[in-house]
């Protein structure tokens, strides 16, 4: 089993911090490839983010939070 982590996307060039507006999934859910995972709001725009893995998700980041692009977010064991 491999852990692929999830990390605050880059949506924009000038974007520098987003923020997790609501998590569609649980922790320890099962996800599939695809599958929308949670919203994340930037200076502009409120974008849905879906899972690149299937397998299942260990959240590390709670709603509300304003982090950093690049900054893990979650884990999905698959």
């Amino acid at each position: 089993m491999a852990k692929m982590t999830l990390k605050i996307p880059k949506g924009a060039v000038s974007m520098q911090t987003g923020t997790i507006v609501d998590w569609k999934v649980s922790n320890g859910d099962s996800v599939d490839v695809g599958q929308h995972l949670y919203d994340i709001e930037t200076e502009k725009t409120t974008m849905e983010v879906e899972s690149p893995f299937a397998g299942v998700i260990t959240i590390l980041e709670a709603e509300g939070n304003t982090l950093p692009v690049g900054h893990p977010i979650a884990e999905i064991t698959t």
